[in-house]
């Protein structure tokens, strides 16, 4: 999957210099998204189908964020993007009655448990454009991401009716340092004048290594939400 993300960055990049049009640009992003995790049971032998199928159900989405700067070169129809985000992803747990025999049960009833994860990424991809009109061009997006694990946090909320407390600590697991995604996306972008331009771009992305280094049971978070960005162009004959 790589090669051949590798081969379509590259065949952009020579399409995209053979072009009439040429621009290149800087710019800002904010990517609001919800996080979530796929689980990975690498020996089913020792991994009990009830324990990932009480996994399955326990365990759901977390309000995240990526913010950062990006760089983008394109010609008429085609164009190369990469980017440079610090990330805030992870999974929540639903929230759950404290079993009796916890020590918080004598002052909490319920709990939520999170994982948050705090990631430098670089994400770069290729896109194929339509025009739609003169400030306007759809396009498809491709690509992949590399990420690098900064930070892991276990994060456990407890409740007694409108009081909560937050337990947080640093996760024990060996975490797997660096990372790679496959990201793909529809998007639009306008074109306020020969310089400004905003894009808005629904985006999808998996990383596609597990987060544990060495586990029976890991997890592959990936990323569904819509990237917001605006950009400063510069126009070459």
């Amino acid at each position: 999957m790589l090669r051949l993300l590798a081969i379509l960055l590259l065949l952009g990049g020579v399409v995209y210099c053979h072009a009439q049009d040429l621009r290149s640009g800087v710019g800002v992003e904010v990517f609001p998204h919800f996080s979530n995790r796929r689980l990975l049971a690498f020996d089913l032998s020792t991994t009990p189908q009830y324990r990932l199928d009480s996994l399955e159900l326990a365990e759901t989405a977390l309000p995240s964020y990526s913010t950062g700067l990006t760089v983008h070169h394109r010609g008429n129809k085609v164009g190369v993007q990469a980017s440079l985000y610090y990330s805030r992803v992870g999974y929540s747990s639903q929230r759950t009655r404290i079993p009796f025999g916890d020590p918080f049960a004598a002052r909490f009833t319920d709990q939520q448990y999170r994982f948050l994860s705090q990631q430098i990424t670089i994400p770069f991809a290729i896109l194929f454009y339509q025009e739609l009109s003169d400030k306007d061009d759809f396009f498809f997006l491709l690509g992949s991401g590399l990420s690098y694990n900064m930070k892991n946090q276990d994060i456990i909320e407890r409740f007694e009716g409108d009081i909560s407390e937050k337990e947080i600590k640093d996760s024990a697991f060996d975490y797997r340092r660096l990372n790679y995604s496959f990201q793909t996306g529809m998007g639009w972008e306008h074109r306020f004048n020969e310089n400004w331009v905003m894009s808005v771009t629904p985006t999808f992305s998996i990383w596609l290594a597990g987060l544990y280094v060495d586990e029976p049971i890991s997890r592959n978070l990936y990323q569904l939400g819509v990237r917001v960005g605006v950009r400063y162009d510069r126009w070459f004959e």
